[in-house]
C-alpha cells in the first residue's frame, strides 16, 4: 500500500490518531499467513505462543512511518462529528427522508415490475 499511496498512508495515521508503521515486506498477506501457522504450531513445535511474539521475530517494518498531523486530525475530527450527526439524523428516526426515499425506491419497482408484466 505504502508504494501505491503515500496520501492514503497519511490519511490514515490522521483519522486514526496513531502512527502508523509500514512492513517491510511487500507479501504482507502470505507473511501474516505465516505468523500465524507458526503461532498455530506453538513453541513446542518451533513456532510462537501469540502473535505478537510471531510477530516481533517474523515481521520487520519499514524506516519510514506515518505520524498524524495536528491540524489534519482536527478538520478530520471535526468532519466526524458532522457524520454522526447525519447519521444520527437520517438514519436514527430524526428526520423521515430515509423512509421516503425507500418508498420511492419501492413505488419505482412495483411500476416497473408492472409495466414489464403489461408488456
Amino acid at each position: 500500500m505504502l508504494q501505491k499511496n503515500r496520501l492514503l498512508m497519511q490519511i490514515y495515521a490522521d483519522v486514526t490518531g496513531r502512527e502508523i508503521q509500514v512492513a517491510a515486506s511487500t507479501q504482507t498477506p502470505a507473511l501474516g499467513a505465516a505468523m500465524f501457522a507458526a503461532v498455530a504450531a506453538g513453541a513446542e513445535a518451533g513456532g510462537y505462543d501469540d502473535i505478537v511474539e510471531a510477530a516481533r521475530h517474523m515481521a520487520r517494518v519499514r524506516d519510514e512511518s506515518f505520524k498524524p498531523i495536528p491540524e489534519n486530525a482536527a478538520v478530520y475530527d471535526k468532519l466526524y462529528e458532522e457524520y454522526s450527526r447525519l447519521h444520527d439524523y437520517f438514519g436514527r428516526g430524526g428526520n423521515p427522508v430515509m423512509k421516503k426515499l425507500k418508498a420511492i425506491k419501492e413505488e419505482a419497482r412495483r411500476s416497473t415490475e408492472a409495466a414489464s408484466t403489461h408488456s
